[in-house]
């Protein structure tokens, strides 16, 4: 599965990115939305997993781009934050394609997850 992984902490981005590709996924990292966005244009991509909190484009206005002028709007997009809450949750539009970790959920259930998604569906 080839996955973009979005966020301004660059140890997220080194450990996360580490284990996805050690489990076998194409990761393409981008440090805010602006960088994300930038990379859509040229690569075709499985799942989003975006921070939320950014410098230059958040997550939440580049889940709207993504959703709404890209053409990766039926990607499937996880937001990754320390924070959770009400607010924050208030993010996912829709239960099919978007989801929510808080950055302290364990990788491995991330990881189960993402493997989920990519499993064929059962009869």
């Amino acid at each position: 599965m080839k996955i973009l992984l979005v966020d301004d902490e660059q140890g997220f981005l080194d450990v996360m990115g580490d284990i996805l590709r050690d489990h076998g996924h194409e990761v393409i990292l981008a440090e805010n939305g602006k960088q994300a966005r930038e990379s859509l244009e040229v690569e075709n991509v499985d799942l989003i997993i975006s921070d939320i909190f950014m410098p230059t484009l958040d997550g939440a206005r580049f889940h709207s781009y993504v959703r709404e002028f890209s053409g990766a709007h039926e990607v499937p997009f996880v937001f990754v934050s320390g924070y959770d809450d009400e607010n924050t949750r208030s993010l996912i539009l829709d239960p099919k394609k978007d989801f929510f970790f808080s950055k302290t959920t364990p990788p491995q259930i991330i990881v189960t997850f993402i493997d989920s998604l990519s499993a064929p569906p059962k009869p």
